[in-house]
Parts: C-alpha cells; structure tokens; sequence
C-alpha cells in the first residue's frame, strides 16, 4: 500500500512489559487479530524473503513471516508497541528483525488479508481465540491507545475488500457506484507529489485513482466518504485536479484490453456496494 511520508508519529502503546514481550514471541498474531476486530482496519503481515530480486508475484510459501500488525489505509501502523508511520515502523522494527533474520540478500514484501485469509498463510505461529480474548481485553483498557487510532469513514467494506479496490480496481468500483447511486465518477489527476512521492509511476495525464462525487463536494471510494484532499494524500497527492473524461479514459481502455478482468471487478464492486453500503 502507498504510504504519505510525512513528519514522524509515534504513540507508545504502554502494554505491560510481559504483555508485550507474550505477543512478540508469537509475531504479534493474537494482538493484531484482536486490534483488526476493534477497529475495522487492515490485517497484514511481513513476510522476509531471500532472494535478491524482487518479485510481488512470490508466493508465501517461499517466504518467512516477520511479524503480523494492524494498518490504516494511509501512513499508519498499529502495533505492540504503539502507532507508528509506515515508514519509521519498517526503520525501527522490521528492518532490525529482517537483519536478524536475514541469511543473504532478500527484502520484506508487505501483503495484506481478512481474518479468515490470514488463518491460511504459513505463519510460524497461528491465531489462538483464548490469547486473542485477552488481548482484546488488554486494548479495550488502554483508552490512550485506542484514542490514538483513527475512526474508520463511513459505509465502510471489510477492509481487505476496501484495499482490493483501491489500486487497479478503482475505476470499476467508481463505475458500480454510479449504477447503484447515481454519483458521478471523476478521476483524480495528480499534477504535484510530496517529495517521498515523487517517483510515484503515473499515467501521461496524471490520472492515478478514480472516486465518486457528492452533492455536498465529498468524495467516496472503497475506503469510505471523505474530502477529495484526504484520498489525494493516500497517494502522496498535495496539488491536484478531477476529471470525468480521464476516468471514462481509463474505464474504456479496461474495456478495451481486459474486459473479463473489469467485468469481474465490477461486479464483485457491486455485490459489496449492495451488502456493506445500500
């Protein structure tokens, strides 16, 4: 997920110390289910390989599980030892254990899942209901930490649904909610970057993610209702504009060359507009 490099955050969670030291010895598994259930927000696990080139189509078979944690669908990090940006907690506690880990080369691939899809990976360990009821007890007491993570906008999907749809099934998803509610789909056009930002890759017209617009001036994508300026900056975006023909551009160029893909985002767009937004 594309991450806004912005000043550094760091909230310390303040578990006991033997809490914290329990879910660590299990990669965090127990605490980050318990956390995603709280909060709604995204499941994912790192995952270190050893292979010198960089292949997203890896399976994770080949791969070693780092640690499990909770994020937002922007900058942030929720974690066992607090709320980090994305990019500090890679610094400070995945690329440490990486190194610890690591036997030649490699990097860190960060995949997301829902609840249920985490269950099938190979993690060394798997989540266990009874440690997972205690967490959840530990996080609903630490009042200071929940307030520190961020509400998630409304209608909201589930949330490895909601981050499907945000990177290349953004456009079918806008198109399924101009059939089902009527809104307008615009492309959002990039015009500057923030500067951690600016290599981002990005179609000749700047076009890089496709909303819906309000009456009210809103913006609504699979994350949620919210200002257009809020949805921009998931993506580094600080100077932007919208266009309607630039997403029916790309609508049409989907049709064009793979009109089976498109069909199928479409319609599984529609089926969980239909269950988590009508």
């Amino acid at each position: 997920m594309c991450r806004m490099g912005q000043a550094r955050i760091k909230q310390r969670a303040a578990f006991a110390p033997n809490l914290i030291e329990e879910w660590e010895t299990n990669d965090c598994v127990d605490f980050a289910v318990a956390l995603a259930r709280i909060t709604g927000w995204l499941l994912q696990v790192d995952w270190l390989s050893n292979s010198v080139e960089h292949q997203e189509s890896i399976t994770t078979d080949k791969l070693r599980p780092l640690r499990v944690h909770v994020a937002d669908n922007s900058e942030l990090v929720f974690d066992v030892r607090g709320v980090r940006s994305f990019f500090e907690y890679n610094e400070r506690i995945i690329q440490p254990l990486a190194t610890k880990m690591q036997l030649s080369g490699g990097g860190v691939y960060t995949r997301y899942y829902s609840e249920e899809g985490l269950t099938r990976q190979p993690l060394r360990v798997q989540p266990n209901e009874a440690n997972i009821k205690r967490a959840s007890e530990a996080i609903a007491l630490n009042f200071h930490f929940l307030a520190s993570i961020p509400q998630r906008n409304s209608p909201s999907l589930p949330a490895d649904r909601a981050a499907t749809f945000t990177y290349g099934r953004c456009a079918p998803y806008a198109e399924a909610m101009k059939e089902l509610t009527g809104l307008t789909p615009v492309g959002l056009i990039a015009k500057r970057f923030s500067p951690r930002f600016e290599g981002t890759k990005r179609a000749a017209s700047g076009y890089v993610h496709s909303v819906v617009i309000h009456p009210d001036g809103m913006a609504e994508d699979s994350w949620g209702k919210a200002p257009l300026s809020e949805i921009a900056g998931r993506f580094g975006v600080i100077e932007f504009s919208t266009s309607e023909e630039a997403h029916r551009s790309v609508v049409a160029r989907l049709c064009h060359n793979s009109n089976d893909l498109y069909s199928a985002a479409l319609h599984e767009a529609q089926e969980l507009i239909r269950l988590h937004r009508l």
